[in-house]
């Protein structure tokens, strides 16, 4: 009991000295997004940090990293390895593999449901689409489709279009993301390779195997409407988020080119590394990055300028890439006064139970102090990456003061079903 209160004490004092000397702590400064690129030759997926453009270390995944995607709220990154019969699960506050799924030999394309609540893999040599409830880690069901590819889930996540390389018929396949039944097929006279949707829902863009030109499928009739013609061996096609612009990489000259989604025209082409394969944005920072398999590097293009910034080496083999969201800009840090006005104290909340109290309301400036008070470790991080706690052994507390008015949302990154909310208001 007396350490207890020791404890309590200490606390208060330092705050106070804080006070006076005018330095507060407030919310820990946002980790840097993240980009995750797996590395084929290497057997590993690269975590690269997005402000130094550096390479902060490489995680060990199963054979041929193939399909990579990211959880909605950032903490998850789930890799298949084509090379083996695994989709290994990456948690991105350790950046160690949490656990694998046994999805069927080959696995390739992978699509997460806007909510993040379901997994669609392409199970390529078992000739299965695999739908994996994410709470679970379960497969809820499969669905026969021969040689699944890529994957495109539509902007509400109810309608999936699969590249089926099935030999001598490919197709795209139409799936109900709802019920796992397929509700349509396309025909196709070559084979597909990598597909997405319009920010509308409205299309679908997809390129072919030896097809110098992107093709534009109506979502409403199923029928192609168009082709844009582009640069040799077209790949990966992605929009920007306004959707007034898709992008695409040229595997043969090594380009990303700009496509007019009204127009159906090539506008502009910007050069890259050797055999580009994949594309992904930063909409924060008006950033793309490009993977090049054939340099084993990546390209950083500013959107604003169509420029090349950095060219980063990364390891060998490079596909594909997904990039956490970033903060536009730092929130400034609250006065000193405004952290310990009297009207605010300092709100004390108990980890207990395996459970964070589920809302906590302070004002701008109030700090929050969490206890863990359970025999186990746990590690406090918010939804959005912007800042985390560390691992709290039992006994630890953890500080954090927010400095602009909202909603945030947190959770345990060792136990994910521990969720809390923090409801920040202006101060009065």
């Amino acid at each position: 009991m007396l350490q207890g209160i020791a404890a309590g004490v200490l606390v208060l004092t330092v705050s106070a000295i804080s006070a006076m000397q005018g330095v507060v702590q407030a919310a820990t400064a946002p980790a840097a997004p993240k980009a995750y690129i797996g590395l084929f030759k290497d057997n590993a997926v690269a975590v690269l940090d997005t402000d130094t453009n550096k390479v902060l270390h490489t995680i060990p995944v199963p054979k041929g990293p193939h399909g990579l995607v990211l959880s909605p709220n950032g903490r998850s990154v789930y890799v298949s390895s084509d090379g083996d019969s695994k989709v290994s699960v990456i948690d991105t506050v350790t950046d160690k593999v949490r656990r694998t799924i046994e999805v069927g030999k080959t696995p390739h394309g992978l699509a997460l449901t806007p909510d993040g609540k379901q997994l669609l893999v392409g199970v390529y040599d078992t000739g299965q689409l695999a739908f994996i409830d994410t709470a679970s880690y379960r497969i809820v069901a499969r669905l026969p489709i021969s040689r699944p590819h890529n994957i495109a889930l539509s902007p509400d996540g109810k309608t999936a279009y699969v590249a089926s390389q099935a030999t001598g018929s490919p197709s795209l396949v139409v799936v109900d993301v709802s019920t796992h039944k397929q509700t349509g097929s396309v025909a196709l006279d070559k084979v597909p390779r990598a597909l997405n949707f319009s920010t509308d829902g409205k299309s679908v863009y997809f390129t072919q195997a030896g097809v110098d030109a992107v093709q534009v499928l109506d979502t409403a009739t199923n029928k192609i409407v168009t082709s844009v013609k582009v640069g040799a061996s077209p790949h990966h096609v992605l929009f920007t988020p306004d959707g007034e612009e898709a992008l695409t990489i040229d595997q043969g000259p090594g380009e990303l080119a700009v496509i007019n989604p009204i127009s159906h025209t090539e506008t502009l082409t910007v050069t890259v590394g050797k055999q580009p394969h994949w594309i992904a944005l930063m909409p924060s920072r008006d950033l793309a990055y490009v993977t090049n398999e054939g340099s084993n590097d990546l390209s950083v293009i500013d959107l604003g300028t169509y420029k090349v910034t950095a060219t980063i080496p990364v390891g060998n083999g490079p596909r594909k890439i997904v990039v956490q969201a970033g903060q536009a800009k730092a929130v400034a840090a609250p006065s000193a006064s405004t952290a310990m006005s009297m009207d605010h104290p300092t709100v004390n909340t108990s980890i207990k139970g395996f459970a964070f109290e589920p809302k906590l309301a302070v004002v701008v400036g109030q700090p929050i102090v969490w206890k863990n008070n359970d025999p186990v470790t746990h590690a406090l991080v918010a939804d959005d990456n912007s800042w985390k706690s560390g691992d709290l052994a039992a006994g630890a507390s953890y500080t954090l003061t927010l400095s602009k008015p909202g909603t945030y949302t947190y959770h345990c990154a060792i136990h994910p079903y521990m969720t809390g909310t923090i409801v920040v208001k202006a101060a009065s």
